[in-house]
């Protein structure tokens, strides 16, 4: 069987790590401060999240993420995100998964996720 190749849009086919997060993290509009999600996985250049319903097409969106920080607790990081893809989970009622490109996060916002990731499990 041949191998499979990935295309750049595959979320498969990704330039960073990912770590899934064991912990419970949020996800909401900063603006409408309305939950949007859970975090799925999470790298520093991105992450997937497990929205209630259907985004808007994908463009510019700026999120805040409650995010378990191992030493300094629950943060709320703010981010600039790009929507790269949406898919609907098959199953009646579950979650759909978005996959985000990081497109404005401060530089010790930045380090925060790459600390959480690296307790989560990032190798």
């Amino acid at each position: 069987m041949p191998a499979q190749t990935l295309s750049a849009q595959s979320p498969d086919a990704r330039r960073s790590r990912r770590t899934r997060l064991v912990a419970l993290a949020r996800i909401y509009d900063h603006n409408s401060h309305a939950m949007i999600g859970y975090l799925g996985d999470i790298a520093t250049g991105g992450m997937m999240l497990h929205a209630h319903r259907a985004l808007p097409p994908p463009g510019n969106r700026l999120l805040t993420i409650h995010l378990p920080h191992p030493d300094k607790g629950l943060l709320a990081i703010d981010a600039g995100v790009r929507i790269a893809w949406q898919r609907p989970e098959k199953t009646v009622g579950a979650p759909n998964r978005v996959g985000c490109e990081f497109v404005a996060l401060d530089p010790a916002d930045r380090l925060l996720l790459l600390q959480t990731a690296r307790t989560y499990g990032i190798a």
